[in-house]
């Protein structure tokens, strides 16, 4: 195990995209999106989302779109201000031709946009096309995770993982899915039991910070002796990372591993493995 997993006591998981893999989903959910929107931009739409897919666009996980102005916004990872700003078609914005105050704008509530992980991909990109009021696409597509048509992607040696520590490290749930979700999937996936405190509904990234403070005091440990570990860094990593903690972000794109309390792997295995 991950000597910055060694040297804590506390690990904070995130679920979606964190304690199970795979994009599957995403694509159903993407599929489900075409379809609210005109059929002369349905095509238009699928290909944006493949070359989002694909890396070769404009728009990140990581970064934040502006459903009002069609930009897509860069952040500074640590103090997520923004950085440039980029039209749809990837031109860069000159600062001048920005609203006035644009940076100081709460760029975690709409118009804006946080792209932290793979459900809010193929969603800004049929906002972009023209979409609305599609939540229930997220509904259905949730719906349909929960059939046997949909074959859960187990993240490999995890459970097993978990089962070691757990006598000897506090484990915490922290997602923004809702209790019958999270309980569906726990159950799914196996981990039923294994955490010590679950937290959902959890309203990351808004309230991350109030939960990883509440989780000190919980445990009565220092910043330093917590790790967060997620697939979203405006959600998990980068509250974690400000007041003191580690973070283990996990994320198949290219990623500069900027700090000493920052660990970047491709996989969740990658870090229990020698367990």
């Amino acid at each position: 195990m991950h000597n910055i997993l060694n040297n804590s006591k506390v690990f904070v998981f995130d679920l979606d995209g964190t304690l199970y893999d795979g994009t599957d989903h995403y694509d159903y959910y993407a599929n489900l999106l075409s379809k609210e929107m005109n059929e002369d931009k349905r095509d238009l739409f699928l290909k944006d989302y493949q070359k989002i897919k694909d890396m070769d666009h404009a728009l990140t996980i990581g970064k934040v779109y502006d459903s009002e102005l069609d930009y897509i916004i860069s952040l500074d990872p640590i103090t997520m201000k923004p950085i440039q700003v980029h039209t749809w078609d990837g031109q860069l914005v000159s600062k001048d031709k920005l609203p006035e105050n644009y940076d100081e704008q709460n760029l975690f509530d709409l118009p804006f946009i946080p792209v932290g992980d793979g459900w809010w991909l193929p969603l800004v990109t049929s906002y972009h096309y023209g979409a609305r009021d599609v939540y229930h696409c997220y509904d259905r597509t949730k719906e349909y995770m929960a059939t046997s048509e949909f074959v859960i992607p187990y993240i490999k040696g995890l459970k097993e993982a978990l089962q070691s520590v757990k006598h000897e490290k506090h484990l915490v749930l922290l997602t923004n899915s809702d209790r019958e979700d999270v309980t569906r999937l726990l159950k799914l996936l196996g981990l039923t039991d294994l955490f010590h405190l679950e937290i959902t509904d959890g309203k990351k990234p808004l309230e991350t910070e109030k939960h990883l403070k509440n989780i000190l005091k919980e445990y009565n440990v220092l910043p330093h002796e917590v790790v967060s570990i997620g697939d979203n860094f405006m959600n998990e990593i980068s509250p974690a990372l400000k007041l003191g903690m580690h973070g283990i972000y996990i994320t198949n794109q290219s990623f500069e591993q900027f700090s000493e309390t920052l660990l970047v792997v491709n996989r969740l295995e990658d870090i229990f493995k020698t367990l």
